[in-house]
Order: structure tokens, then sequence, then C-alpha cells
């Protein structure tokens, strides 16, 4: 692993300046491919397409049997038996039923382009827009460069390895082609498609590609890894919390009813609350210790929060808001027995619970509230998610911390949205959840991003601006993601606002947020938003490019059953997978890590002072250089017992050079 070289003017100054903030400028976008002329090819033995080459027909050269392309205009493929809602009516330029529909699920596709030196030379970023109907594998100039649904080996005849839904087939879908850039020449290229249809059989298809080249550098993706897990021996772990008091613990909350502390060694529990929690193993039983917040202060206060459903005789199966203390002897203890019960929530049915809480930048507690349970939210003719009578189906804001109203054991902030609605309760601050299972504030913005359980098709990603005054509404039941659920139910409270991220039930179908990446130690991770998916496993993070435009990356594909992401102190992520315990914490891959300077200094006499971002148990060389060619050893490793290093050493010169690199080498452990 290595640090990216600073560069350093000889003499310098004892103390250097290394970070600089660059605020987004509006992108000068150049389209390259859009409604462009192109040709196809379904490969079958009688037109020579089976024994094609990617090198024959992926290139700007013409490929041997020219002849048997057909000509038309990008939107290539066809529809049998158009969708209601769902028709590609007025995307195809070049249709190819009567050769492909029952012959074969490959269609080859040729888009030429021409770029100018001057667009070339600004060019920074470079993107992909598909949409596709099932999978496909593109290709700038001959060289592989995206791909979706494709088989690891696809030859002429090759099907899509899953299916893309029509509804989403007609979004496009972003691929970040920058890292290709030096693929483009001046003048002619070629932007080739391998289009992957569901099988022969299928009833449509469709690849419809859309190339822009921007001169804004676009963000950098990290290259993300889990390596061995930090923790194994969590039970059913369901929230990963700091208590923002210096300790530098980690809390983790069991879903059977116990919280533990984690600082690097072995787990020891803070609070056991387990006879006071409804919990049951059984399928589809969401049920159990679901969340827990410090307030701001919680070093000299004392007290926190927690969300559980309820064993208690009287409320049994109801959502519980609860205080606790810490024992003023022990930190590492809370007090059972000073519970004082804040609120209770009504649970009609054991599933769409919510769970998590947090304390927002402004003081005030946020409760995220699931429909209540069952499917559909069943719950009434409109559903739970816009009843504005009931919490279900709700984020609710409170304030726990300062002189409850009369009558109550909490107090309304004073700018919730609807105190005026005489049909909404007070606490209520947003509409239109389904089951924010789990959500968070960016602790650098105070955005926030609640990640929403989808129903039968579609997980979604939603965003709150931190200026945002509440009052969003987002949609449920009636649409689920982007997409019409039940067209009957009318949104009755708040302002309209759609996700930002969904995906559909072929990529995973039970969404687990995350955070945004805060931390010091990798800085390629900065600003992404990660997330998961409890049974398929995978790892998501959306970030926004220098536009303004939301663009994702999928960065794994785990055997970890995701039921929580959380950050420490420091900003370190982590993940929980629940059945196994086992809890991973988040770094970029080494080789391709650039460790973030925190600081650095120089003497004229050649005493150099370099303090970066490290991963803790790694080894680190200081090296230095003259022209980033060679380089040599300076001062003596050393190893990371955190996430900070200080590494020293003196020039062997007596005539320093004008400049120098310098850069950090991870070593073998």
């Amino acid at each position: 692993m290595k640090c990216r070289p600073m560069k350093i003017q000889l003499p310098a100054s004892s103390a250097l300046s290394l970070l600089a903030l660059a605020l987004p400028l509006p992108a000068a976008e150049t389209v390259l491919v859009a409604d462009a002329p192109a040709t196809a090819l379904v490969p079958t033995a009688a037109n020579g397409g089976s024994d094609l080459s990617v090198a024959d027909w992926a290139t700007v050269t013409s490929p041997s049997n020219a002849a048997n392309w057909s000509a038309g205009t990008t939107g290539i493929g066809y529809e049998a038996n158009p969708g209601s809602g769902t028709s590609y009516a007025g995307l195809l330029g070049l249709d190819l039923q009567d050769v492909m529909e029952d012959i074969n699920a490959t269609a080859y596709i040729r888009v030429p382009f021409t770029i100018d030196q001057s667009t070339l030379n600004s060019a920074q970023g470079l993107f992909l827009d598909m949409k596709y109907d099932d999978g496909f594998i593109a290709y700038l100039n001959g060289v592989q460069v995206a791909a979706a649904n494709a088989p690891l080996q696809p030859g002429p005849s090759s099907a899509a390895s899953a299916n893309n839904s029509d509804s989403s087939a007609l979004q496009f879908e972003r691929f970040d082609l920058s890292a290709f850039l030096p693929l483009l020449n001046p003048g002619s290229n070629m932007l080739a498609l391998h289009g992957l249809n569901g099988g022969t059989s299928s009833s449509d298809f469709l690849i419809l590609p859309r190339l822009v080249a921007n001169d804004i550098t676009p963000p950098v993706w990290p290259d993300l890894q889990l390596g061995r897990p930090v923790i194994t021996t969590a039970n059913s772990p369901v929230d990963l919390i700091n208590a923002g008091d210096g300790s530098g613990r980690l809390f983790i909350v069991e879903r059977g009813g116990r919280i533990r502390i984690w600082d690097g060694g072995a787990l020891r529990t803070f609070l056991d609350i387990r006879s006071s929690v409804n919990t049951n193993d059984s399928g589809g039983d969401e049920r159990g210790l679901l969340g827990l917040a410090f307030p701001p202060g919680y070093a000299a206060k004392g007290h926190f929060y927690v969300n559980y459903i309820s064993n208690n005789a009287s409320r049994r199966g109801d959502t519980v808001i609860s205080r606790f203390s810490m024992n003023p002897a022990n930190p590492d203890d809370a007090l059972e027995a000073s519970e004082e019960v804040l609120l209770v929530i009504d649970q009609p049915q054991s599933n769409h619970n919510g769970g998590q809480i947090h304390f927002g930048p402004d003081g005030y507690l946020y409760i995220g509230m699931g429909d209540g349970g069952g499917a559909g939210d069943a719950h009434g003719s409109i559903g739970n998610g816009q009843n504005p009578s009931t919490f279900l189906g709700k984020m609710l804001r409170i304030d726990v911390e300062d002189t409850p109203d009369p009558g109550s054991n909490y107090a309304i902030p004073a700018d919730n949205p609807f105190l005026l609605d005489p049909q909404v309760p007070n606490e209520i601050w947003a509409f239109g959840l389904r089951n924010p299972w789990r959500w968070s504030f960016d602790r650098k913005t105070g955005d926030i991003y609640i990640a929403d359980v989808g129903q039968y098709e579609w997980e979604e990603v939603n965003f709150v601006p931190a200026a945002s005054i509440g009052g969003e509404n987002f949609q449920w039941r009636r649409l689920e993601g982007f997409n019409t659920f039940n067209s009957g139910t009318a949104l009755t409270k708040g302002t309209s606002t759609d996700p930002v991220y969904e995906y559909d039930h072929n990529a995973g179908n039970s969404i687990t947020g995350g955070y945004v990446y805060r931390g010091r130690s990798f800085p390629r991770m900065e600003g992404i938003y990660f997330f998961g998916d409890y049974n398929s496993g995978r790892i998501w993070g959306i970030q926004r490019d220098p536009s303004g435009n939301w663009i994702n990356r999928q960065f794994l594909d785990t055997s970890l059953r995701i039921s929580a992401f959380g950050e420490d102190e420091e900003g370190n992520l982590y993940v929980a997978s629940l059945f196994t315990g086992e809890i991973y914490r988040f770094s970029d891959t080494r080789g391709a890590n650039y460790l973030q300077v925190i600081d650095a200094s120089f003497t004229p006499q050649g005493r150099t002072q370099i303090r970066f971002g490290t991963e803790t148990g790694r080894r680190y060389q200081l090296q230095w250089s003259t022209d980033l060619l060679n380089w040599s050893d300076l001062g003596t490793p050393r190893s990371a017992s955190g996430f900070e290093l200080e590494l020293t050493g003196i020039l062997p010169l007596l005539n320093l050079p004008e400049e120098a690199y310098f850069r950090a080498l991870e070593l073998a452990n």
C-alpha cells in the first residue's frame, strides 16, 4: 500500500498545508452517443456471426461480415407484448423481433462516434447511461468497460444471467467509465455492446445507450474490503452505536435484549433487559431490542435511550421508547432499574417495527416507525403510511432532553411541521414509510439517509437534506420505490418525495441502511453512503458526482446476513451479520489505498515528519524520491496501533534538492 506521493518544495517552512477544499462547479457535458446511428447482428452460423471474436466486431474496423448487419439507430430490441405502463414504444430505433425472438438471446451492437481533440483534452469524466432488458457487456474500442447481468464467459448465444424488470429497464442506469478515458481517440471511436436477453423465448429486449463526457473529475471509488471480523461473539447484533463521549467504545445492540461494549477486547455487558423484551425467532418476527441513542453531552448527563418491543403484560408487543441511566460508579454499567418509559406505540403485528433512533444535530430524538406489519400495509383503506392519525409508517421527532410538556414525558419541538394540523399528531415529522429498519444522519452535513424496506419488487434509499424543515411524504403505499404499488392510495399529507436510489429484488429484497463515511483513514471512502441487503449480502455505495447526480456502485457480494451498520467515534464503519454474530470493519483495499496525510513538516536540516491515517496492526515505511521513480527508505518502519501513525526521518544529504516527494509504503507483516 502506498500513499499518494506528497511533493515538498525545499527548503520549506515548519508547517505544510496539504489539504484543500474544492467546491463543485457545473460540469460542461458533451453527449457522445444518444439517438445515434447503429448497426446490429443477431449472430448465427448462417450470417457468420457465431464465429466472430470481440476483436472482429467491437473495434472501429468493420467486421468481416459487415454486409449482414442491420442498420438503424440506438434503441435496439423488440417488444412482442407491450405491458401497461412499461412499454418500449418510442425507444426502438432498430427492431430485431423477426431475427431474434425464438432464435437467439444475444445481439451484437456497434455504435460509432467521433470526438474532437479539444473535447478529449478537457474530458475528466466519462459515463455510460444504459436502459437495458436484460443484460449487456460494453466495449470501448474493443476493451470491455462495463457489464450487467452478464455471464463470466459470454458467447454468441449467451443469455443474461439475471432479469432486469421492464420498469427498471425504462430508467437509465449510470456506469462510470472515467478510468477508460485513455481508450478514446481523436476522431473515430466505437461503442460496442453485447446485448443479452433473458432467453430466446423472451417477449421483449432493449439496449439503449447514452455516452457522456464532462470536464469535471468524477469521484474516485474505493476498493472496499472487510477482511477478518473484529468481533465474532455478538448474539444477533442489530445496531452498532458510539456514545460520542471520547471513550472509543462501540456499543452493540443484541436483538435478544442486551447491549454489549467493545473497545478492542472481549465483549462486556452494559445493559441487560432480556426479561423486558419480546423476542421470537420464528420466521418473519422482527421484534426485540432494536435501537440505542446517546444524547449530545452523554459523558456529563449519564443517561441514554433505547427502542424495544415490550414483553410486559400490559403492553406486550408494543414499541417502547425508554430512558436509562449509567451507573455513576462504573461507566461500563447501566442500571436496569433506572428505566423511565417515555413513549409507548401500539404495534398490530410482529414485523415492520422500524427500530432505529438517533439524535439529530438539533438535539431532538428522531424515531423511525414501520407501517405496523403484514403485507402491503393492509391497515384500513389507505394504510398506516398515509393515515394522518397514527405514528406507524412515520418518522417522529420529539424533545426528550428539556422540560417535558404538561401531562407528557417529553416536549414537542416548536418547529415540527404539522403542529397546526389538527388531523396529525404533533410528534410526526414525515409520512409514507414502510419499514425504515436502519437509517442515519451524516455526521458532517446533518443530511438524513433512510433505507426503507420494500414489499414485492423494490428497495429504496431516501434522502433528506439537513436544511429540510420536515413534512416529507415518501409515498408508501402508493409507491414502492419509484413504482406504483397501490394506485388507489392517495397521498394525504406532506410533500411528495422520491427516493434517490432503488434496486429490484433480483439484487436483494431487504435493504439495511448504513452510514456516510466521514473517517480519516480511507479518503477514497469519504462522502459515500454505504448500505447493504440482509438477504443477498450485497453492499453498495451511493454518492453525488460533481454535477450533483447520484451515482452508485456495488462493492461486495458477501454471504453475510447484514442486519446493521455502525460507526465509531473516529468515523470508521462496521457491518454486522445477524446469525453469526460477526462484525467487520470497512477498509480500502491494500495496494490501492491512498492514505490521507493528516499533518506534515520539514526543517531546513532535512528532518521530515508525516502523520497519516493507517490501518491498525499494519507496518509502514517512510520513503522519499526526487523523480517519483527511484525511492529510498527514510527512517525506520513502524507498526500502527491505532488509526493514525507518525513517521520521521532525516534526508541523508549535505546539499538538499530543490524539491522532493514522500510516501508511506505498507510492509508485509
